[in-house]
């Protein structure tokens, strides 16, 4: 069955609207108290405007990238776009507070925690506490929405991005969610 435009982005607000509210309320509150350097004013970036930057550069048009949408500088909850032209594995790692991860398009995204394996459609939510392990595996074509409650930070368990992730596909796993 087929739905319209306005109902998939409606959804797809709708389920922004619930990972924001696992953001901390202290988080929230530090934001709403803005100091008066920052003035209190809406921000606004469309889709020309990002800046993409490059996690694996040597790869050129096949490294996948990511925009940083907003940096708190206070609290460091940071938000930002992730895509990916070709299917990466996003090695274990995991942040000092909890990350989210919304999947805006490419289909099926797979995370893998403490040998649990989480299945994220299109239009689906994933939050990892923070200190929580955890890996992922992104199809070609994905843009994800992600929140960082602790900043643009990953503490990586065996090494960061590079080559050898690109176009590595989930294991098969019974532990499904």
């Amino acid at each position: 069955m087929k739905h319209s435009p306005l109902l998939k982005k409606t959804v797809s607000l709708a389920i922004l609207l619930t990972a924001l509210q696992g953001i901390p309320q202290g988080a929230m509150a530090a934001n709403a108290g803005q100091s008066a350097a920052t003035p209190a004013v809406p921000e606004l970036i469309n889709p020309g405007q990002f800046k993409w930057q490059k996690t694996i550069p040597q790869l050129g048009d096949r490294s996948p990238e990511y925009a940083i949408l907003h940096a708190d500088t206070e609290t460091g909850l940071t938000t930002l776009m992730f895509r990916t032209p070709v299917a990466v594995h996003i090695k274990p790692h995991t942040h000092a507070r909890a990350e989210t991860h919304v999947v805006l398009v490419g289909g099926t995204h797979v995370f893998a925690s403490e040998g649990v394996r989480y299945d994220i459609e299109n239009g689906g939510f994933f939050r990892a506490p923070g200190g929580v392990v955890h890996e992922a595996w992104l199809p070609a074509g994905s843009q994800t929405f992600n929140i960082l409650e602790s900043g643009w930070v990953v503490d990586w368990i065996n090494g960061g991005p590079s080559a050898e992730d690109v176009d590595q596909y989930p294991p098969k796993s019974t532990g499904k969610r």
